[in-house]
């Protein structure tokens, strides 16, 4: 094997987590890719993978060599992409990792259509509410929300998500509605957080920013979650419109506090990759075609 093919094949083991996996991947016999990562790590003097009858990890020394080989393969990668080779059809596998929440809803729902219009494209989904580092995870591309802190990406705005404050008429019908912000102190609100700590939900008044805090039986990283939670009247949520809006329809969920204005009115959700990284054929393929899917849809 080459020196460049070792860490081909090296990164790939990496990435799958096992032998098997790399090797159904690669098109050879597990049994190969052993025998070539046996002589990698015997080149080298050193043990790349703790090995299991199931599993194989990273050793310490794996590790390092992998955040290496990783960079090397993706430039060779990218070298191949920036002269053509695969400027007539995107194909190849597209690793894209989305929030959980916004994947399931409207990501899974497009996807017969990506895979029957781009058959040659592989997609290889990693759903996280955190921030992947996408060169060293060897991502394509993300789905983010929120303005792009990162210099080193490069984000396309897809679509504006708009939130609202709602609950079910029967909370309501309890509880009653509040009439001004700060009503919601007395109530029972579910909230979206990943840290604890004070959590408040911020309102522009005429006079200003109004930070109101806010607590409630439930608190969870899951819009599904906290929207079934809703349904069930638990409790009064701020959630994007595009997760509730056949509830609205229904009347199962009633819009609370409509004249006032949430800050911000609304967050950006993007398509960010590496600006180091010549755009795929595969990426902007699937980017095109989530605008495009985005823009029939109301935010």
């Amino acid at each position: 094997m080459s020196e460049l093919s070792n860490l081909q094949l090296f990164a790939r083991v990496a990435q799958e987590g096992s032998f098997s996996a790399a090797a159904r991947f690669l098109g050879v016999t597990p049994s190969s890719v052993s025998r070539q990562v046996s002589q990698l790590e015997g080149e080298l003097g050193t043990r790349l993978f703790h090995r299991t009858t199931r599993k194989q990890s990273l050793t310490e020394a794996g590790e390092i060599y992998f955040r290496h080989a990783r960079r090397i393969v993706v430039d060779v990668e990218e070298a191949r992409l920036a002269v053509g080779r695969l400027a007539d059809t995107p194909r190849g596998s597209l690793h894209l990792t989305v929030e959980p929440d916004f994947a399931l809803a409207y990501i899974a729902p497009i996807l017969p259509g990506f895979v029957e219009r781009y058959p040659e494209i592989q997609l290889r989904l990693s759903m996280s509410a955190g921030f992947m580092d996408l060169v060293d995870s060897g991502i394509d591309l993300a789905i983010r929300f929120g303005h792009l802190d990162d210099s080193s990406l490069v984000a396309r705005k897809i679509a504006l998500s708009r939130s609202l404050i709602c609950a079910s008429p029967a909370y309501l019908a309890k509880h009653g509605a509040p009439m001004h912000p700060n009503d919601l102190e007395t109530h029972s609100c579910l909230s979206y957080r990943t840290k604890p700590g004070e959590n408040y939900w911020r309102f522009e008044l005429p006079q200003g920013l109004l930070d109101v805090p806010i607590s409630g039986c439930i608190n969870a990283n899951s819009l599904f979650f906290l929207r079934d939670g809703a349904l069930a009247g638990l409790g009064i949520i701020m959630i994007p419109i595009w997760m509730v809006r056949n509830e609205l329809k229904n009347g199962n969920l009633v819009p609370v506090l409509e004249d006032i204005a949430l800050a911000p009115p609304s967050t950006p959700i993007n398509a960010v990759f590496a600006h180091n990284r010549h755009l795929a054929p595969k990426v902007r393929a699937f980017v095109d075609f989530l605008v495009e899917q985005m823009e029939t849809i109301e935010f």
